[in-house]
């Protein structure tokens, strides 16, 4: 994963991303079982979304995270709440290792796509305690989403980003297989759970969500940022002038078991 994705991305992330339903994870924890008394290893943490709101439910939480600033709006956000069982590791997916049968439950929260997928499914089998799964979480996105107003903002961004999307100072990895593949090949059994949300976005916050993302970073929009911005308020205000829009979000979690039958 390229270190450069969320480059002034922070502020914007901590205060403009949708969190998961509670609703979900409850659901992800009930499925999978959890004891109460387990670690968890949660893979590029960002901000500690899904490390820091499932630690009450474990008696250690590994939260990897080779972004500082992401990782460093962690650990305040860990320390402001009062939470003491999550360890912070500064690393990639990809350069972090560990002892088999370790953890009670492996999470990855909308970044598996940033991941090398079938090396990483072959290394959780082992991390994972028999008969517990990894979880990936995910949920639509201003690409995928279907709202009346959102080929607005996409002909915004293609216009100013041109048209292919970006990922920080690249372009967004195309994917060569679903994760639900990745996941086959690797000898996992699966399950999706899904849950609606209805959001309603005020022009300000969804302008920070964009800000958030690594597709529409300050760093990304650079000197074009003010026009962009100028030019997105102008579409969605002729749109709907009162500054509200809303979409029906999609999360999901992805709950994949080993198979017993690989070697």
């Amino acid at each position: 994963m390229a270190r450069d994705l969320f480059q002034g991305t922070v502020p914007y992330y901590v205060r403009y991303r949708v969190p998961y339903p509670e609703t979900l994870l409850k659901q992800i924890l009930e499925k999978a079982a959890i004891s109460g008394t387990g670690r968890m290893l949660d893979l590029g943490s960002g901000t500690g979304e899904i490390a820091l709101r499932l630690a009450p439910e474990f008696q250690i939480v590994t939260a990897v995270e080779p972004d500082e600033n992401m990782r460093n709006a962690g650990i305040q956000k860990m320390q402001d709440q009062k939470i003491l069982n999550v360890e912070w590791l500064s690393q990639t997916a990809e350069e972090f290792s560990a002892e088999a049968n370790t953890f009670e439950l492996v999470s990855i929260g909308a970044a598996f796509h940033w991941m090398d997928r079938p090396v990483l499914a072959q290394r959780i089998r082992d991390w994972l305690l028999p008969g517990q799964p990894l979880v990936i979480l995910g949920y639509t996105s201003i690409w995928s989403g279907t709202a009346d107003w959102l080929p607005l903002v996409r002909g915004v961004l293609h216009k100013w980003l041109g048209e292919k999307r970006r990922a920080g100072s690249g372009n967004y990895p195309e994917l060569s297989q679903p994760h639900e593949q990745v996941l086959l090949e690797a000898d996992y059994e699966f399950e999706e759970i899904k849950y609606q949300h209805a959001q309603h976005w005020k022009l300000d916050d969804l302008i920070g969500n964009l800000y958030s993302t690594s597709f529409a970073s300050p760093a990304v929009l650079g000197n074009k940022r003010n026009a962009f911005e100028a030019d997105l308020r102008q579409a969605l205000l002729a749109y709907d002038s009162s500054g509200t829009y809303t979409e029906e979000m999609t999360f999901y979690a992805l709950l994949a078991w080993p198979g017993l039958t690989y070697c």
